[in-house]
């Protein structure tokens, strides 16, 4: 292996690599996606994407490259281990119906071997076995038994045999769209066969972590999850959408969409499973290390407390609040399962959490932050950790007293003191008192119940948009952009918008800011607008990419 590249260098050339096959680098979408309601963050490299993937032509033309920024909800039950995260990077590259599998499996292959200096012997690919009238990928094999000089590929399942390179695996492995297989994938939604790339930690096959599958019944392979093996990176051959009777209907043009995980390859060059041991999270690790508790004997509190505020630190950034409901409600929850996982290790929260927030900057600060953001991001995830620190104390100390468990209780918890479920059992589970389904099912109850009552309050809410497009909604709507910029000149330039509802009778502008408006803020915002709308200034219109906007200052 050659020397280690610094994050900064893998991320660099990775895109250097690319420049110099014809991609145009562009830069990361923001994590709140924009104009799409149906998630909460980009989840992937190709989501901001999706319209070009359909056909549209990009102002970057037809090969393109960059690192995304990207943050999985789902993921969040998952961190603990040696690999999720909830925030993280995604080197990708992709084809708008130009090259395909030949150059994509060539490219990526040389990428890990000459530039990143992994040895090939380590590298293992699956391949798509088929699904329904979508027939193996039978090219994909050829290419890698050319890149691999290997012998045929081999079935899933039996004995491993490490001469074998190329193992084939079905839809639920091998498919990717952001919903999973085909079979669970909704109408409209894109996907394709994928071939993945693995690193074999353990070549001569000495460690104890790889002897049997994580999944019940299954002999070992590469893809697992018994800790032997790592998926570094995803080649997605995006040529479907699903209709609206359940099949897939072809696209017009084949696209390539790739995912490289751009902490794992790091990993890699460690020859270490384990991100956190990366020089992304070992400064954080060490951070929340004392005499009394090391990583090794505290591996899942610390990484959930690395992770979760390094999401929350991503999401300040772009003017995400704690709340209770959509973007805001993730973050707060991420803060609130560090805090608890602080306590437990008996850390003083508010230094802590100060420490690890400037540190997460001050590893990113050359690339993605501005010297001026720390005490703003810091104040943002402090108030929330200082508050909730103070009612967790509360409802551990509830728990203490409690004889007896049950759904009404873990809700009132959940309700009265902002302590999620999860962590309700992760605590009851300390105390060798774990939850039970029954227990689950009344807590699920009382929230239904609860939620049925919120939503009958609800319906008054409006959806996003202009209601009409008559001369004075579409007036109301250039006077937003007025009240955007007033807002960010009164609160500051961390306000941004994240939703309005226009028509000729009100206004209803959702913007980010931790803290109610006071009477003095709001006047002084409503004076602003004003004066700006009797100077009757000359409004334009000009219609350009996404990226060159942003060049020119467009919020």
């Amino acid at each position: 292996m050659t020397k280690k590249l610094s994050p900064n260098q893998l991320r660099q050339n990775f895109l250097d690599f690319f420049e110099k096959r014809g991609h145009k680098i562009i830069p990361s979408a923001p994590l709140v996606p924009e104009n799409d309601p149906t998630t909460l963050f980009n989840s992937a490299g190709m989501q901001p994407l999706i319209p070009f993937l359909l056909g549209e032509n990009h102002p970057g033309g037809k090969r393109l490259t960059n690192s995304q920024l990207c943050v999985r909800a789902d993921d969040v039950r998952e961190v603990g281990d040696n690999r999720h995260t909830t925030f993280f990077e995604m080197l990708g590259n992709w084809s708008l119906g130009d090259y395909y599998k030949k150059e994509q499996l060539k490219w990526f292959f040389e990428f890990l071997t000459k530039i990143v200096g992994l040895d090939p012997s380590r590298l293992y690919a699956s391949v798509f076995n088929g699904y329904g009238p979508i027939e193996r990928d039978d090219e994909s094999i050829e290419i890698w038994q050319g890149l691999f000089k290997t012998k045929k590929p081999a079935q899933l399942g039996g004995q491993l045999d490490p001469s074998v390179k190329v193992y084939l695996y079905e839809a639920k492995k091998n498919w990717w769209s952001r919903s999973g297989p085909p079979d669970l994938m909704p109408t409209g939604e894109l996907g394709g066969p994928s071939s993945e790339v693995f690193f074999d930690f353990d070549p001569a096959g000495r460690l104890k972590i790889h002897e049997s599958s994580k999944f019940s019944g299954e002999a070992c392979h590469i893809n697992c999850d018994c800790g032997r093996w790592l998926e570094i990176g995803n080649s997605v051959f995006m040529g479907y959408q699903k209709n609206e009777a359940g099949g897939l209907d072809q696209l017009t043009r084949k696209n390539v969409d790739f995912g490289g995980g751009f902490e794992r390859i790091l990993a890699v060059q460690n020859d270490d499973p384990d991100i956190f041991k990366t020089v992304l999270f070992r400064p954080l690790i060490s951070l929340l290390e004392t005499e009394r508790n090391s990583y090794q004997d505290n591996e899942a509190a610390m990484r959930i407390v690395a992770d979760h505020l390094r999401g929350a630190v991503f999401m300040a950034r772009e003017g995400v609040v704690p709340d209770n409901k959509h973007q805001g409600y993730l973050m707060r929850r991420l803060i609130r399962r560090a805090v608890v996982k602080m306590m437990s290790l008996e850390l003083p929260v508010a230094e802590s959490v100060t420490k690890v927030v400037d540190e997460i900057v001050n590893i990113f600060q050359d690339i993605y932050f501005e010297s001026n953001e720390k005490e703003k991001i810091s104040q943002i995830i402090n108030k929330e950790a200082r508050l909730f620190s103070q009612t967790a104390k509360k409802a551990i100390e509830k728990l203490d007293k409690v004889d007896r468990i049950d759904g009404k209780l873990l809700f009132d918890l959940h309700q009265s003191y902002g302590l999620l479920i999860e962590l309700s059992q992760e605590l009851l589970a300390k105390k060798g008192r774990p939850v039970t389904i029954r227990e689950e099912k009344e807590f699920e109850k009382e929230f239904l119940a609860h939620q049925k009552t919120s939503r009958a309050g609800a319906k008054g809410m409006f959806k996003g948009g202009l209601a009409d497009s008559s001369a004075e909604t579409v007036g109301y709507h250039t006077v937003t952009h007025l009240l955007h910029q007033s807002l960010r000149q009164i609160l500051g330039g961390h306000v941004q918008q994240v939703g309005s509802n226009i028509t000729n009778e009100r206004l209803r502008f959702d913007f980010t800011h931790p803290e109610k408006l006071t009477e003095k803020e709001i006047k002084e915002v409503e004076k602003l607008t004003n004066d700006q709308i009797k100077t009757g200034l000359p409004v334009t219109t000009e219609e350009m990419g996404l990226s060159a906007a942003r060049q020119q200052g467009a919020l």
